[in-house]
C-alpha cells in the first residue's frame, strides 16, 4: 500500500467519511449490546426456565433410552452407573444453561443510563476514536500502552462511563505527546475498498441479532406476543416432561419382572 502525503480535497473528504463510518459502526455495536441486555432483562427469566425444562426432558429421554438398551439385552439396570453416564452426556447442556443464567444475572444488574451521560460519553468517544482507533492510527496497535488505553476506552464507552472516558482522554493525549504522535500520518490508500468493507459490516450489524431485537423492544404488542410464545413453550415443555416421566415409569413397571435393580 502506498501512502499519499499530500492528498487532494476528495481524498480528505473520503477519509472523513471513512472515519465517520468507523465511529458509526462502533456506535451500532454498542446499541446492539444495549438491545441484547434489554432483551435479556425482558425475556431472560422465561428463556432460562424453558431451557431448564428442556434439559430435564433430554435427561429423562436419555434415561428411557439407557433402560431400554439394558432391558433389550436382558441386563440389569444400575441407577448409579446410569446417572454417571447420563451426567457425562449432559455436560454441554449444563454449560449452556449456566451461560444463559449468568447472562440473565448480569443483565439484571445493568442499570439505565441517563441521556446527558449517554451523550457526553458518545461525544468523548468520538474524539478519542479519531485519535486512537486502530483502523485510523496505526500507532495504537504498535504501542502497548496505547493499545491498552484503547481497550479501556472501548470498555468504558460500552458502559457509558463518561467520567472514566474523560480520565482516559487525558492519559491518551499524554501518551501521544510522549510518542510525538499527537498528529499522525493518515493512510489514504484503498479508501473506497475500506469504506465498502465498513459499510458491509454496518449492514450486517443492523440486519442481525441482537440489533434486530430493537423491533421487538420498541413495540409493546411484539413484546406481549413473544412473551406469550415463550410461556406457551414453557407449558409445552412441562407437559412433555410429565409425559416422558410417565413413559419411563410405565416402562419400568412393565419390565419389572425382567429387571434387577442394583443397589448399594
Amino acid at each position: 500500500m502506498s501512502k499519499v502525503t499530500i492528498p487532494g480535497l476528495e481524498d480528505k473528504d473520503r477519509y472523513d467519511d471513512y472515519t465517520e463510518l468507523l465511529v458509526q459502526k462502533d456506535q451500532l455495536q454498542k446499541e446492539a449490546l444495549s438491545y441484547q441486555i434489554a432483551y435479556t432483562q425482558e425475556f431472560g427469566e422465561l428463556i432460562c426456565a424453558n431451557f431448564e425444562l428442556k434439559i430435564q426432558c433430554i435427561k429423562v429421554k436419555k434415561s428411557i433410552s439407557y433402560c431400554r438398551r439394558r432391558l433389550n439385552r436382558g441386563l440389569a439396570v444400575d441407577p448409579v452407573k446410569m446417572d454417571e453416564e447420563i451426567e457425562r452426556e449432559m455436560k454441554a447442556y449444563y454449560l449452556q444453561r449456566d451461560e444463559l443464567q449468568a447472562d440473565y444475572a448480569q443483565a439484571k444488574k445493568a442499570g439505565m443510563t441517563d441521556g446527558i451521560t449517554y451523550m457526553r460519553a458518545k461525544k468523548i468517544y468520538r474524539r478519542l476514536a479519531k485519535l486512537l482507533h486502530p483502523d485510523i492510527n496505526g500507532k495504537t496497535e504498535q504501542d502497548a500502552e496505547l493499545s491498552d488505553l484503547w481497550n479501556r476506552i472501548v470498555a468504558a464507552y460500552m458502559r457509558n462511563d463518561a467520567q472514566k472516558l474523560e480520565e482516559l482522554e487525558v492519559l491518551a493525549k499524554h501518551r501521544l505527546e510522549e510518542l510525538g504522535a499527537d498528529s499522525f500520518e493518515k493512510d489514504y490508500s484503498n479508501l473506497e475498498e475500506r469504506i465498502e468493507e465498513v459499510e458491509r459490516e454496518i449492514d450486517i450489524i443492523i440486519s442481525t441479532e441482537p440489533y434486530t431485537y430493537k423491533e421487538i423492544l420498541e413495540d409493546e404488542e411484539k413484546i406481549k406476543e413473544l412473551r406469550n410464545t415463550l410461556q406457551a413453550e414453557h407449558d409445552d415443555f412441562e407437559q412433555y416432561l410429565a409425559t416422558l416421566k410417565q413413559a419411563l415409569e410405565e416402562m419400568m413397571k412393565e419390565e419389572a419382572s425382567k429387571v434387577i435393580w442394583l443397589t448399594n
